[in-house]
């Protein structure tokens, strides 16, 4: 019998990406992958816009064709922060569940954490040292901590940057109080992970899991890795940050190395970034491709 390939659908509150692969012995032999901007969670992830609906089923049904075109019959598709927290989240899930003919899991940020963990662990040395795990969405922004390669401590935090956005962005560029205040919010957000740390060894390494963090890689000039990480040093992400915060949108649509898609929620994401940095103080970031979906398949 012929070996079919399996697939995973992240549905996150920013972007929508399905991974077509076969997973043999550990390891992932991918097929075929795509990544859609939807913006499920655009303006919060309290309510979702009937225009975000609409892209959102339309991927979906991009999706289903790509399944098709690989016979593709076995999949999983996870909901996350906007689907777990929108009052009229039925309004999507009952026509995307029509579309792929398949019930959506929805799963809460502890579930979340533990699958970002299995799928960055997958091309990650997490076997020394103290190393942080951060995976940034559109609702929710995941922390993992591991120690020697043990998980002792994770958490899902209502820190996503469509959330940020509507919170602190109201203006171009953004403004030094919002910044302040945006800033102070996640300070104190983060007051658990900051306790958690204080008898660890000094953080070896922020491990930034796709989303955002690809931009320090694309930014710098590097082709954005899909099967490796990615070492950034500190002051090279800073002075993106810098780079980033400091201009308006119409300056950052122009900036080489970011995605259009990404000009309105990366100033957030990098003032973010750079307040864990802070905290953390790890030697470097290393930037993984792996996340959510890889985990997912690597658990079926």
């Amino acid at each position: 019998m012929k070996e079919q390939p399996i697939a995973v659908i992240d549905l996150g509150s920013n972007t929508f990406h399905i991974l077509i692969a076969y997973h043999r012995d550990g390891f992932i032999e991918e097929i075929d992958r795509k990544r859609v901007f939807v913006g499920l969670g655009d303006g919060g992830i309290e309510y979702l816009k009937q225009s975000s609906i609409d892209k959102g089923l339309i991927a979906l049904s991009e999706f289903k064709q790509m399944m098709v075109k690989h016979g593709c019959e076995k999949f999983t598709t996870i909901g996350t922060a906007a689907l777990r927290s929108a009052s009229n989240s039925r309004d999507f899930l009952t026509p995307a569940e029509h579309i792929l003919e398949q019930e959506i899991i929805i799963i809460d940020g502890d579930l979340e954490a533990k699958y970002i963990h299995k799928g960055v662990s997958l091309i990650t040395d997490l076997s020394k040292g103290v190393s942080v795990i951060m995976d940034i969405g559109g609702g929710s922004t995941e922390f993992i901590v591991v120690n020697n390669g043990q998980v002792i401590w994770s958490k899902s935090y209502k820190l996503g940057v469509d959330v940020l956005h509507a919170a602190f962005h109201h203006v171009e560029p953004i403004d030094e109080t919002s910044i302040k205040n945006l800033k102070s919010h996640v300070n104190e957000m983060l007051i658990e992970l900051i306790e958690v740390l204080k008898p660890l060894s000094p953080v070896t390494k922020l491990v930034g899991a796709s989303g955002s963090f690809e931009v320090l890689e694309s930014m710098n000039g590097w082709e954005i890795a899909t099967h490796s990480n990615h070492i950034v040093q500190i002051d090279t992400c800073r002075k993106i940050v810098t780079k980033v915060v400091e201009a308006d949108y119409d300056t950052r649509l122009k900036m080489e190395g970011l995605p259009a898609e990404r000009t309105k929620l990366i100033v957030v994401a990098m003032i973010l970034i750079d307040v864990v940095l802070e905290i953390l103080k790890p030697e470097f970031i290393e930037v993984c491709p792996y996340a959510l979906k890889e985990g997912v398949l690597a658990s079926l």
